[in-house]
């Protein structure tokens, strides 16, 4: 029994021919490519665009500590250049504790200082002569005995914003939202001790770009190529 014509004609209609799938599959292999071609981009611009957020938030911080106490966050001073100007160290620094303010906690002629809210802490405890050793100062601006005398700046900052530099004292860094690569990328990190350590740069004393105020800035590697993220450029 033979079929009805309109009927073999709806079944021929219902599928493809093999050039029209040859077709469609070749569309999409070029579209994943693409897509593919795209991804290290979009991460590239993502990485950049989360940088530039937290410097605006830092800046708006440092800005805030200035209009508080009239000068700028002291940064790290190793010494004096031949004609007497500060030389300074832009990657260890002292940043994360004046933007979160210490307590100073007194103990006889002596004492530490601790970031507010962990005074029961001992492993956060730093004495002036730590400070000396790791930042080249024995106190901060941002601190306040615990008797509440003065007023302390206050900025919060998620555990991913800062990350511990030393152990024994527990010194901590704020650091860039990208980590830097591993030792095999070809990009010797900045502290050799911790290598995927990346931290804000920052100099008040003696900034180049900035004159009068104070540089801060983050490098990232993207793409295989070295970006710096500063608050004196786009």
């Amino acid at each position: 029994m033979k079929a009805p014509k309109n009927m073999v004609k709806q079944t021929a209609q219902a599928g493809f021919t093999l050039i029209e799938l040859l077709v469609v599959i070749s569309v999409i292999a070029i579209l994943a490519g693409l897509l593919v071609g795209l991804a290290p981009q979009a991460t590239a611009r993502i990485r950049e665009s989360r940088t530039r957020s937290e410097l605006q938030k830092l800046i708006t911080g440092i800005e805030a500590y200035k209009a508080r106490f009239g000068v700028y966050p002291p940064d790290h001073v190793t010494g004096r250049s031949a004609d007497g100007m500060p030389v300074v160290d832009p990657v260890i620094n002292p940043l994360f504790y004046e933007l979160t303010g210490v307590m100073v906690v007194r103990q006889g002629s002596e004492g530490y200082f601790v970031p507010v809210g962990d005074q029961d802490r001992a492993d956060v405890r730093l004495t002036p002569n730590q400070l000396e050793a790791v930042f080249a100062r024995d106190g901060f601006v941002n601190a306040q005995l615990t008797n509440g005398v003065r007023r302390l700046f206050r900025m919060d900052f998620k555990e991913s914003q800062h990350a511990e530099l030393s152990q024994n004292p527990d010194i901590e860094l704020l650091v860039a939202p990208v980590p830097w690569p591993p030792a095999n990328s070809g990009f010797p990190p900045p502290i050799p001790s911790r290598p995927r350590l990346n931290p804000w740069r920052y100099n008040s004393s003696n900034p180049v770009h900035n004159p009068g105020s104070y540089d801060l800035w983050a490098e990232i590697i993207v793409r295989g190529r070295k970006e710096i993220i500063g608050n004196w450029r786009n």
